[in-house]
């Protein structure tokens, strides 16, 4: 097979996040006002804090599974050709020590087909809904997958299977560079599933089982829905996905996206995984088997670790215990083959001269167990890190993608405020009628998006009628899936679309008929300050990357030359990290540390591809004794136990199991849903303020936050509740239409300045967690009276979780922190803001001006000692205000 030359410097580099490169810009540019009344102008929410939505577990699909654009071996071109070309030269030297390419020999298409996924993905869902799954259902995919199968005929990856495949089978750990475009996600594990040189590498009475990891839930459904479309079948049958609060798999699913989340909890709970097996009808492989607590995955023969250049939190965990149970399995197949060449140099018997039966030894953990091998991708990451890591001895496999030309353009200088800017970037893209396609704008976070949108909506109103329109479209994790797959769908006639988005766009993501990149330059990132004062998770705003810049900038080269405008100089660029600390670095480590002592590891002595340090396990280890979900450092307790049952962080998991034993499961797991689902239930618009405070004013709770926000959800299923039963009698006497009486959900959201979308996932949240409950044999219908005036059960089980996250009231007006010595203010947002209540309980805390809590509830000063962190503190936790210390 021949070897393509070496691709440039920026398609080799990988998004990854970085530190920040300069302060956070302020408003405002008038410049944008060219475009606009005289009135009118940019008014974005002033509040300094940040929204975690976008650093959930979301994300959406990765380009690769698209493979519906022109074939071809055309790189992304950083500045201008020559320039990228030096570049480039540099790189390939540098890199081509460690690289094997794989050439797929693509011929360049004759057209380029700009549609998306959305429709394909839209019928296999309602397929799913309706349970269609025969007849002419099942023709049409068939069709589907046969129109499919001549696109993935042009994919480099599909063209060089044949040399991928041998190096996978011959080693047990490989690692694969595919660059942007080349199929990786959707073609291997299909190649894998059935391809010969795989098939025959296994027995013939099992072909092989593969799971594939994403770092997000989005991208693992996406891609289980465009793989199962490729194969011609309905998701859950051959091709499935599982992440948290929702799976689809069955009995004969051999291909499985899953979270890396998912996967961990699976290997540090092989209970739980077995029964959510039984439970969707699989129950094919070997039984569960473990060693010391580690579950070794035995229903799995090959891993795929994809979008490994993230490294997350999960993507280092998971290599480090794959690592351990690839050793163990390849142990125990290596045990039972001299176990079976003994037994037949002794004529295949036992002491009573009978034979052994296959069952027999299967029995025994011998047959049956295959060794475990992965496979490490991603379009770009630092393929020596992890060859050293997994000590493979062999360069990484590089796959060529499929790009067109990208020029990049800096500012002269730096911007005052990237939100104007990006504005009066796209306008003169869009005024210029010689640039042809759409523009994908890269912000920070969900706030900064908002606030570009509504900017851009009034500047759309200013156009001429009669001249090309533009269509504005938000993009961030916390949107739901309806929303997002509006970017899939066509535009209108004479409207180009703009597509705002976070760093979810970035590498996990196909949006056709982009030509124009803007890139802000910044993203949100969580951060972990540890302190023995008092340590602190927040989410910041900070510089990208070099990695996440040229990541950015290959987004306008998938279907034809593009262009990307970066809102930041050329000497700024020069000055970014070209990789990020991985996020173990940066992150709390108490639910991953809970896993690794579950599988009977310890958190000081594990393998890490970089160590996160002794006192990012030591802060863990301090939450978790205090959770009570460890009796040693190396010891789980039962209580901890039961709180790995449950897909939620273990502050959270343990206010759940207080909530069962106080007779309150059915208002806390209402609130644990709000709290994941990745938004905040109030709207916050600074020109609506006094309307929107007289709104919330009659849901709010004397007793704070997470009281106030179960009130809003309760007022939302009662006014869906009550549509329901009138939709119903209406039916029943054969009028179908809603009358002036069904009242909008989405209407009454508006009205009261809710979060609609925060609301829907919050419902579907609370689901899982009934379903949960029931499944470990858990009352989830016990409930206290909120309406009356005891609600101390509800505020008794958010202590236990949350009781590291407390403070009490000073001289002062301030709060210091019960297990710090941090000085917190109630941050203006909460309803206990003007408030002067003895002692605060808060899920977050976020660093402004000042140190502020977030969604913060009141409780009795003295329940702290009911806390064994603080049992021993007895007199000293209820001192009066303003005299001594905790």
């Amino acid at each position: 097979m021949s070897h393509p030359a070496q691709a440039s410097s920026s398609t080799l580099v990988g998004s990854s996040q970085s530190q920040s490169q300069s302060q956070p810009h302020t408003r405002p540019v008038p410049k944008i006002s060219d475009f606009l009344d005289d009135d009118e102008g940019s008014d974005g929410d002033e509040d300094e804090s940040e929204d975690h939505s976008e650093d959930d577990e979301d994300q959406v699909v990765d380009e690769d599974t698209i493979p519906s654009l022109p074939s071809l071996n055309a790189q992304v071109n950083g500045q201008s050709q020559s320039q990228n070309q030096s570049d480039g030269l540099v790189t390939n030297k540098k890199r081509k020590r460690d690289l094997t390419i794989v050439n797929g020999n693509a011929n360049r298409s004759a057209s380029v087909n700009g549609s998306g996924p959305s429709s394909k993905r839209t019928n296999i869902m309602n397929e799913n809904a309706t349970g269609t799954g025969n007849g002419n259902g099942s023709e049409m995919r068939k069709k589907e997958a046969e129109k499919l199968f001549i696109k993935r005929k042009e994919l480099p990856f599909y063209q060089g299977r044949r040399e991928i495949l041998e190096e996978i089978m011959n080693n047990d750990t490989t690692i694969i560079l595919g660059e942007t475009g080349c199929g990786k996600s959707t073609q291997l594990p299909q190649l894998l599933l059935d391809h010969s040189i795989s098939t025959s590498h296994y027995l013939p009475n099992r072909p092989p089982k593969i799971v594939v990891t994403q770092p997000r839930r989005l991208p693992a459904i996406a891609l289980a829905n465009r793989v199962a479309a490729e194969m011609g079948c309905v998701v859950g049958e051959q091709v499935g996905y599982s992440v948290r609060f929702e799976e689809m798999v069955g009995k004969d699913t051999g291909i499985r996206y899953c979270t890396e989340g998912v996967l961990m909890r699976e290997l540090a709970n092989p209970e739980s995984s077995t029964s959510r097996s039984q439970v969707n009808g699989d129950s094919s492989g070997p039984p569960p088997h473990t060693n010391g607590g580690l579950n070794l995955l035995l229903k799995y023969d090959i891993i795929v670790i994809d979008e490994a250049h993230e490294r997350t939190l999960n993507t280092d965990f998971l290599c480090g215990a794959l690592k351990k149970v690839q050793k163990i399995r390849k142990d125990l197949v290596r045990k039972a083959r001299e176990e079976d060449t003994k037994l037949k140099m002794n004529g295949n018997t036992n002491g009573n001269g009978k034979g052994t039966s296959n069952s027999t030894r299967r029995a025994k953990g011998g047959a049956g167990i295959r060794e475990l091998k992965l496979v490490i991708m991603s379009a770009t990451l630092d393929p020596v890190k992890f060859q050293n890591f997994f000590d493979t001895g062999k360069d990484a496999l590089l796959v060529k993608g499929r790009m067109y030309d990208v020029l990049t353009q800096h500012t002269l200088q730096p911007v005052d405020d990237f939100i104007e800017a990006a504005a009066r970037q796209i306008m003169i893209i869009h005024c210029d009628e010689k640039n042809e396609g759409d523009v994908l704008v890269f912000m920070p976070g969900s706030e900064e998006i908002e606030n570009c949108v509504e900017l851009l909506k009034r500047v759309a109103k200013q156009l001429p009628e009669n001249g090309q329109q533009i269509q504005v479209l938000p993009l961030y994790a916390a949107l739901p899936p309806t929303a997002q797959a509006k970017i899939f769908s066509p535009p209108p006639k004479g409207t180009r679309r703009v597509i705002v988005a976070t760093n979810i766009a970035e590498t996990s993501m196909t949006i056709p008929g982009v030509s124009f990149v803007v890139d802000s330059g910044y993203k949100k990132e969580k951060e972990y300050i540890f302190r023995s004062s008092g340590s602190i998770e927040q989410l910041r705003r900070k510089g990208i990357s070099q990695a996440a810049a040229w990541q950015r900038t290959g987004r306008a080269g998938r279907e034809r030359d593009g262009h990307c405008f970066r809102l930041f100089t050329k000497q700024m660029f020069d000055k970014m990290p070209e990789f990020d600390a991985p996020e173990i670095q940066r992150c709390n480590l108490s639910s991953a540390v809970l896993q690794l002592i579950a599988m009977g590891q310890n958190p000081f002595e594990f393998e890490y591809i970089d160590n996160p340090g002794r006192d990012s396990i030591a802060a863990a280890f301090q939450t978790l004794a205090g959770l009570q979900a460890l009796s040693s450092p190396t010891t789980i307790t039962q209580l901890g136990i039961e709180m790995l049952k449950y897909p939620l962080d273990p502050p959270h998991a343990r206010i759940l199991i207080a909530s069962f034993e106080l007779g309150c499961s059915n208002e806390i797991i209402d609130i644990l849903s709000l709290i994941n689902s990745g938004g905040t239930v109030f709207i916050d618009k600074p020109n609506d303020r006094e309307e929107a405070s007289n709104s919330k004013a009659k849901f709010i709770h004397r007793d704070g936050d997470h009281l106030t926000c179960l009130n809003v959800l309760r007022s939302y299923l009662a006014i869906k509740e009550s549509n329901t039963n009138l939709n119903s009698k209406r039916k029943t006497n054969g009028n179908s239409n809603s009358g002036p009486n069904s009242k909008s959900l989405i209407g009454w959201c508006k009205d009261n300045f809710v979060n609609h979308k925060t609301l829907t996932q919050a419902i579907k949240i609370r689901d899982q967690l009934r379903e949960l409950a029931e499944r470990n044999g858990k009352d989830w219908k016990s409930s206290s009276s909120i309406a009356g005036s005891d609600s101390s059960p509800i505020l008794k089980s958010l202590l236990q979780g949350l009781f590291m996250n407390t403070a009490v009231i000073q001289s002062d007006g301030t709060y210091k922190q019960t297990a710090g010595s941090l000085r917190v203010k109630i941050h203006p947002s909460s309803v206990l803001m003007s408030k002067k209540v003895p002692a605060i309980l808060y899920d977050e805390l976020t660093i402004t001006s000042n140190v502020y809590a977030r969604n913060v509830s009141t409780f009795e000063q003295h329940w702290l000692t009911e806390i064994p962190l603080f049992a021993k503190a007895g007199k000293q936790v209820t001192v009066p205000v303003g005299q001594g210390q905790l």
